[in-house]
């Protein structure tokens, strides 16, 4: 049996991670990309988040429509052992599509991130479990367990006060969590957030980027905050706050925000109010961090994800190597030139004319006599005339070389 080392997860009011697939006796092969047909099962193959290479057979379900955000598609999995899952894939007519590409590349980067951070604890379930991941196919995909509930944008319907309070306990804290391995999600839109009576799992992981990257315009009125759709600035956790403000306007009224500030009706809304009022100010550093407002709605949970947020043993020998690496690109520099000196000529010596002295040997005082030996200094090799685009012959003489028979070095 292949153990992917992970610890059990504990029951938890955040709904239940699903359990990653394993596998008797994986046979590492080269990977094909699985037959488009719904029904006759194929063999493919697929790398686990412990990076273990598993060959399975399958069945693949359709596709359904509107489940991720395109050009992306999503579709139902089945092994031949009984295990099922979900494949987000892209399709061969959008291999060539870069975006849709780096998009799938930052969702498996983003799953794995928060898989490594929070599996095996009672926060794990509010993120996708990766099962498995390929992008070396003509149509990458990753691979996750099924996803649990119903997405927010389903049909409108009547939420009691304690549900909302959970689903807004929920998406602050899953933008907690992700601001504490540095990562942002920019897409917090009523598809991509799913509930069940466990609670929430925030979906659509190839809108999430890392913290403190230059912003470029993203996302949808009014759900994507309005720094974010200009492009303007670096991105930040209080960017995704906005998203779960608007959200969780749209859940308790059933209609869109304002996409530039607070709803005109917002005072009418006390629910919402009372909780996120300050989180829909317009500007990013008006509004609230995650941890003081998870601190502000559920002191006792933002106690025990500040305990699930364990340091990271190697943050010492980063700090040590970008510490090195600044050094070194110092020491490249070239030094400042010497401050500049005027030159003074010195004095010349009393006595004759052109610094001859009455009782001294003969001297010099402007130029030396001409003896006929003399000849142009020679520029210091080939590489200064190549760079500076001059002669070839490495000499200031007319022509670009010295006269036939010369010898001179």
């Amino acid at each position: 049996m292949v153990n992917d080392q992970r610890p059990a997860p504990r029951p938890n009011g955040f709904g239940s991670a699903a359990e990653p697939y394993t596998a008797a006796g994986p046979r590492p092969d080269a990977r094909h990309d699985p037959a488009p047909s719904p029904e006759a099962p194929v063999e493919f193959s697929f790398v686990s988040p412990q990076g273990v290479t598993h060959r399975v057979r399958a069945t693949f379900g359709p596709d359904r429509p509107r489940l991720v955000r395109p050009p992306a598609l999503a579709r139902p999995v089945r092994f031949e052992d009984g295990w099922q899952g979900f494949q987000v894939r892209l399709p061969r007519e959008a291999g060539a599509d870069r975006e849709a590409y780096a998009l799938l590349q930052a969702e498996i980067t983003a799953a794995l991130a928060l898989h490594r951070a929070y599996a095996g604890t009672r926060f794990g379930g509010l993120f996708p479990t990766p099962v498995g991941y390929d992008v070396n196919t003509l149509t990458p995909f990753v691979l996750y367990a099924v996803p649990r509930g119903r997405p927010l944008s389903g049909p409108a319907e009547r939420v009691s006060l304690a549900e909302q309070r959970a689903v807004e306990r929920d998406l602050v804290l899953a933008v907690r969590l992700m601001e504490a391995v540095g990562l942002v999600h920019r897409g917090i839109v009523p598809g991509a957030v799913r509930r069940d009576a466990q609670g929430v799992q925030v979906w659509d992981l190839g809108s999430v980027v890392r913290a403190g990257c230059p912003r470029v315009p993203y996302g949808i009125p009014p759900y994507a905050s309005p720094e974010q759709r200009a492009g303007v600035g670096t991105t930040e956790a209080r960017d995704a706050l906005w998203s779960v403000a608007q959200l969780m306007y749209h859940l308790v009224t059933g209609r869109p925000g304002s996409p530039d500030g607070p709803p005109a009706d917002l005072a009418a809304q006390r629910s919402v109010a009372e909780t996120l009022g300050p989180v829909f100010a317009r500007q990013a550093a008006d509004r609230p961090t995650p941890d003081a407002l998870l601190r502000t709605l559920v002191p006792e949970i933002a106690a025990e994800a500040a305990g699930a947020l364990l340091p990271d043993p190697m943050e010492r020998h980063r700090r040590e190597f970008d510490e090195i690496r600044r050094r070194k690109r110092a020491s490249f520099a070239p030094p400042p030139p010497p401050a500049h000196t005027p030159y003074v000529p010195a004095p010349e010596p009393p006595g004759l004319p052109n610094g001859r002295g009455a009782d001294g040997p003969p001297g010099y005082g402007e130029a030396p006599p001409f003896t006929g030996y003399e000849y142009p200094v020679r520029e210091r090799g080939r590489l200064r005339t190549w760079i500076s685009g001059g002669r070839t012959s490495g000499t200031n003489e007319p022509g670009g070389s010295r006269p036939e028979g010369d010898t001179r070095r």
